[in-house]
Parts: structure tokens; C-alpha cells; sequence
């Protein structure tokens, strides 16, 4: 194909390309994390939960907007493919679920390997707290059992964690061999909104009133957006994709991890920025939350970075045939695109 015959093809320009929302996001993520320092640092009575000084709850307005932006980017942008003389890169955002699956990145794989080492010290940690706890205070006159203290819920919490755990692991290792999350793994992914569930229903049941000012916002919105945004997983790798699924799954992974950032890293920066006594009654983060982060962004991350590249056909510009090619005899089938 000559130069003059492409030029036009590459004078396609896209006018707001839809990974563009990976800017807002990051733009958005970092602007409330540091919001949310400073906020803590200078305006949080930790013993009583509330603000010093009362005012507009800027990282609030900051994911706010973001969200805002991000979804206008993913409703009004576009996902175009592209020309590049004789090949043809197609978007991500319009290759089928099957085709995505196997381009997952093995950073994603690292991700999954992180949470469920979070999740395995989510787990043993406290149980090794308690145990060693309970063999100090016991006596051979008064006994005391090694998992004494630790309650039906909190039990339940550890086995949906270890499911979890291995779930994460088995991803991981699946992506690295090139075969994306198969349907197998989307099932026991679905323990994940699940045990998210359980989680608010015990963070409403032990903390009644969860305010705009509250840390317990972020945790509650965080649970709510990764619910969402493995839900949607499932949905799309196991082929169960509807016309926005993709979108949502997008949005709501954005979503998830913008609020665990803006949850979790302040609150680990406390640790650093001012003396326990100060921060007396802040909310231990939990450290699977650290997880969703990286999860999130990685596994959305390859609608944006697995491009496939396909040659295009050649013309004949010597004959009266505008394409070349081998006869047919009519039966044979066509290759599709995406085959």
C-alpha cells in the first residue's frame, strides 16, 4: 500500500481517547490521598472521631469530581482502532472478553500474589494475638482454651479470607501462563462481594452512625465499590457480558481503588506524622485494602496497554482487481478479526 493511500487513514485523529480517564484517576487518586493526610494530621480528634474544625470535607469534593470526569471520559470518549501502514492496531475496549482474558498483564498476576499475602496475614495475625494472649492469662487452676475470645463472625471472616487467599493465587498463576481468569476461578472470585458484604454489615452493626466526616465513609464506600467491581468481573470473564459491563467494571475498579487509597495510606502515613497519643482511637487500616488498590487498577489497566496489531491486505495497484488473492470456490470461509 503506498504512502498516499494510508495518509488518510492516519489523519484520523480520536478526540478524547478513553484511557485518558487513567490520568483522572491517577490525578484524582494522589490529590486525595494528600488532601486526606493533611486533613487527618492537622484537623482529626482521633478519640472522637469528628474534625476540629468543621468545613467543606475536601478529598470528599476531589473524588467527587473525579468520579465525575472519569465517567464523562468513558461516556463521551472514544475507543477508536488505528492504521499504521500496513497493520491495524485494534482498541482494546472492542476486542471480545475471550481475546482480553488471555492479554491480562502479569502485573495483574503480581497484584493477585500481594492480596492473598495480605489476606494470609489478615488471617493468621489476629488468631497469633489472640492465642498468645490467652496462653499468658491462663492458669492451671483457670484454664484458658487457645481460641477463646475469638467469636462465630470473626471465624467466618478468616475462612472467606483463606478462600480468598487461594483464589488469588490460583489467578495469578493462571495469568501468568497466559490464560486469564477462567471460569473456574470467577466462581470462588465471588466469595470477594460476599465476604465485602459481611464487612458492612458488621462495620453498620458496630459503628451505628458512619458520617461524610467519618473514616468510616471511605471503608464503607471501598467495600461497596470492590463488591461492585468483581462483580462485574465475573460478569465479563466468565462471558456473561451485557452492553455496559465493561464500562461498569471500569468504573467501579477506578472507584474502589481512588477510596482504599484515600482509606488506608493516610491513615499508615499517621503512623510516621504524629505521636500515638495523638492518634489514640484512629481505625487500624486493613491491609487487604492495600491490595484492592493495586487489583483494581491492574486488571483495569488492560483496556488500555493490549493493542492487537493485524496486517492489512495488500492492494493490486497494477491490475483491474482492486484486492488480491486466491480464488475461491465459493464454500470457504472467511477468518474473522478476531479469530
Amino acid at each position: 500500500m503506498s504512502e498516499k493511500q494510508v495518509t488518510p487513514y492516519r489523519k484520523k485523529k480520536v478526540f478524547l481517547d478513553k484511557k485518558f480517564s487513567m490520568v483522572i484517576y491517577a490525578v484524582t487518586l494522589i490529590l486525595a490521598v494528600v488532601l486526606r493526610i493533611f486533613q487527618l494530621k492537622d484537623n482529626m480528634n482521633f478519640a472522637k472521631g469528628t474534625y476540629i474544625n468543621p468545613g467543606i470535607n475536601l478529598p470528599l469534593v476531589v473524588i467527587i469530581i473525579g468520579f465525575a470526569l472519569i465517567a464523562a471520559v468513558m461516556i463521551f470518549g472514544e475507543s477508536r482502532d488505528k492504521v499504521i501502514r500496513s497493520c491495524i492496531l485494534l482498541n482494546p475496549m472492542r476486542l471480545r472478553a475471550e481475546r482480553l482474558n488471555k492479554k491480562v498483564s502479569p502485573k495483574a498476576a503480581v497484584s493477585m500474589f500481594i492480596m492473598a499475602g495480605l489476606l494470609i496475614y489478615e488471617t493468621i495475625a489476629p488468631i497469633a494475638v489472640q492465642i498468645s494472649y490467652n496462653r499468658s492469662i491462663s492458669t492451671e487452676d483457670e484454664p484458658v482454651g487457645i481460641f477463646t475470645g475469638i467469636t462465630a463472625m470473626q471465624w467466618i471472616d478468616y475462612a472467606f479470607m483463606m478462600i480468598l487467599c487461594f483464589t488469588f493465587i490460583s489467578t495469578g498463576i493462571s495469568i501468568f501462563k497466559g490464560e486469564g481468569i477462567t471460569k473456574g476461578q470467577c466462581v470462588f472470585i465471588t466469595f470477594f462481594p460476599v465476604w465485602k458484604l459481611f464487612k458492612t454489615f458488621e462495620l453498620i452493626t458496630t459503628y451505628q452512625v458512619i458520617g461524610p466526616y467519618s473514616e468510616k465513609c471511605y471503608i464503607l464506600m471501598t467495600n461497596v465499590f470492590s463488591a461492585l467491581f468483581f462483580l462485574n468481573v465475573v460478569r465479563f470473564f466468565c462471558g456473561f457480558e451485557k452492553k455496559r459491563t465493561r464500562y461498569y467494571m471500569i468504573l467501579f475498579g477506578y472507584a474502589a481503588s481512588i477510596t482504599a487509597a484515600v482509606s488506608t495510606l493516610p491513615r499508615y502515613a499517621m503512623y510516621f506524622l504524629t505521636d500515638y497519643t495523638v492518634r489514640e482511637g484512629m481505625l487500624t487500616p486493613d491491609a487487604t485494602d492495600v491490595g484492592i488498590i493495586f487489583v483494581t487498577a491492574t486488571i483495569v489497566a488492560v483496556f488500555w496497554s493490549t493493542y492487537v496489531y493485524r496486517v492489512m491486505p495488500k492492494l493490486n495497484l497494477t491490475g483491474k482487481r482492486r484486492w488480491t488473492g486466491l480464488q475461491t470456490d465459493g464454500n470457504s470461509k472467511m477468518e474473522t478479526i478476531d479469530d
